[in-house]
């Protein structure tokens, strides 16, 4: 029996650590685990200044060929701007399934951002208070527009998705509104696919509070769809 791939693209301004718990559960399940670096992360916000959309594009497409090189089975599994990166190569190769984490459509959800900004003073949590912060004032304005433009070329693709699909979203996240699972699973042009909104969970899914359910939900959905 042929290997089984995945490929895992982490988010906007992140690095591989914000999926590593789901990397290493489908590593225990058989599953032969991608994770790299996109182009411009990892090396502090300075990275980000010189790179585009098509780099971070071209950075996960060529652990995609790695992974093609060995298997033809291969599933990829977009988390946050991961996802807007996982439907675009998912139009350009023939990928087995899609996996779509906390994936935005609208982005920032007022409410949650609110409810965390008032939990952080009431706990006198300042680290929480200053990710906010350094998120809104550091992110360079480049990288910004790239996002963008990335979520406006992406949108219209939905409609086209013809392989397996999985979203996946948390209720309690701040950074994408919870309607964007909604939106995508409506537009989604494939009849094979699955929704799971997440009462308890932010926007880290694989580190939030059902963390092994996320774990199970796409092992499940893999294994069906490979």
């Amino acid at each position: 029996m042929e290997q089984k791939a995945c490929l895992i693209i982490h988010g906007f301004t992140g690095s591989p650590q914000e999926v590593i718990p789901l990397a290493r559960y489908l590593e225990s399940q058989n599953f032969l685990v991608a994770v790299p670096t996109l182009a411009g992360h990892g090396h502090g916000w300075a990275g980000l200044k010189n790179c585009s959309y098509q780099d971070w594009l071209s950075s996960a497409e060529i652990e995609l060929l790695k992974l093609f090189s060995i298997t033809k089975h291969v599933s990829i599994i977009g988390f946050s701007m991961g996802g807007l990166i996982a439907v675009q190569l998912a139009k350009k190769h023939q990928i087995d399934s899609l996996v779509l984490l906390s994936t935005p459509i609208f982005v920032g959800n007022s409410q949650a951002i609110i409810e965390n900004l008032l939990g952080g003073l009431r706990k006198r949590d300042y680290r929480r208070l200053k990710v906010y912060a350094t998120n809104v004032l550091k992110t360079p304005l480049r990288a910004v527009v790239n996002f963008k433009l990335l979520l406006n070329k992406t949108k219209g693709k939905l409609e086209s998705i013809n392989i397996p699909l999985l979203v996946v979203q948390g209720l309690k996240d701040d950074t994408v509104h919870p309607r964007s699972a909604q939106y995508i699973y409506k537009r989604a042009g494939t009849t094979n696919k699955q929704l799971y909104l997440l009462p308890n969970s932010g926007h880290l899914l694989c580190w939030d509070q059902e963390k092994e359910q996320v774990c199970t939900i796409v092992a499940n959905f893999l294994n069906h769809n490979l």
